[in-house]
């Protein structure tokens, strides 16, 4: 990842919208900007960004990692001791960063500790703070060929660890067991971390956010929901399962919830809004009479986070662009009973949507 690229890109953001530093927390800001994100704790921890350079304050205890990590990033490693606290590192770092001893207008991540943020305002005594996605947002937003290339890694490690959970399901293994299969999946296929690997048997799958637990795998549907960290972007993927011999009910969903999928897909066209692609899949299930069993937005924006702008939801105008990466994953939730949710990641291009995965959305049959 060209880290000086994207210091350069916040510095003209910076300029452009006339503020002198962005003060990144540790998160996945600063792993976008430098490629490399400290320990997130009670001890402060800032990266400040401004026309003259770029420092990261970090407490004394993670200096050698970040000066071995950003060796080649241009970015001064200012440490700072226990006993001490942060206030020298932090002054020395806005000048690094600014030229100046004076803060100005500054951004502080959104997502900043309050006693960090405090902190960091009572040492620098900016003129004006406001949230670091009033930059970082756009810069995000739009991936470039590097980010949509490291896009497809993740992906395909997802479908290398989603083949490794179907093979892995077995008639009475628990949720947990199936969902420990396929972290040892992504561990084995070189993912950098396994993000999230949801297995939901039964009545669970009717649980968009369900966590594996005890349940017992016997015939009926099975919802896997998996994710991970790979050359530093995420990947999201949803697949259906069934133990045994799919029932007519469950077939019917299945298909109504592909329709769905395959209507954002055609939904999502440059210059439209995120919304189109919320309301094409959204149309689909309405239509056939589930619309009250659809129960979240369809899409969400991917990069360095697993959760990032723009959402495919009502609202959410924000033209669809090259460049930009999002989930599209409707649903159908019957409490009680059962789910399907069949989800891909996109990407946009001129002529329409690049989808990652390269499994089939049809529900694979085990005999468990």
């Amino acid at each position: 990842m060209d880290d000086t690229n994207r210091l350069d890109r916040i510095r003209r953001a910076l300029a452009a919208e006339g503020f002198a530093a962005v003060c990144l927390c540790p998160g996945d800001d600063t792993r976008y900007a430098v490629g490399f994100t400290p320990p997130y704790d009670e001890r402060l921890d800032f990266l400040i960004v401004g026309e003259a350079g770029a420092a990261l304050v970090v407490p004394g205890v993670n200096a050698t990692e970040a000066r071995t990590r950003l060796a080649a990033a241009g970015v001064e490693v200012l440490d700072w001791a226990d006993d001490e606290g942060p206030q020298a590192a932090l002054r020395h770092a806005l000048g690094v960063a600014t030229g100046s001893e004076t803060a100005g207008a500054v951004l502080v991540s959104d997502d900043a500790r309050y006693d960090h943020a405090r902190r960091l305002a009572e040492v620098l005594q900016p003129k004006r703070v406001e949230l670091a996605s009033r930059v970082m947002r756009g810069l995000r937003l739009i991936k470039d060929a590097d980010e949509i290339r490291r896009l497809r890694i993740s992906a395909g490690l997802a479908d290398q660890a989603m083949e490794a959970g179907f093979r892995a399901i077995r008639r009475g293994m628990t949720e947990t067991e199936l969902s420990d299969a396929i972290r040892t999946a992504f561990v084995e296929a070189g993912a950098d971390q396994a993000s999230f690997m949801m297995a939901a048997y039964g009545p669970g799958a009717a649980e968009p956010h369900h966590h594996p637990g005890s349940a017992r795998i016997a015939d009926g549907p099975i919802t896997l929901d998996i994710g991970c960290r790979g050359a530093g972007y995420a990947s999201d993927m949803t697949r259906m399962a069934y133990v045994g011999t799919p029932d007519d009910e469950f077939l019917k969903v299945h298909e109504i919830v592909y329709q769905a999928r395959m209507a954002g897909e055609r939904a999502a066209q440059i210059g439209a809004p995120c919304s189109a692609v919320d309301r094409a899949a959204r149309a689909v299930i309405e239509a056939a009479g589930y619309g009250p069993y659809f129960v979240h937005r369809t899409g969400h924006g991917i990069g360095v986070s697993t959760h990032e702008p723009p959402s495919m939801m009502a609202g959410d105008e924000t033209p669809l662009a090259p460049g930009m990466a999002f989930s599209i994953e409707p649903g159908i939730y019957l409490p009680g009973r059962f789910g399907v949710r069949i989800e891909d990641v996109a990407v946009m291009h001129a002529d329409g949507p690049e989808i990652l995965s390269h499994l089939s959305q049809q529900p694979r049959v085990v005999a468990g």
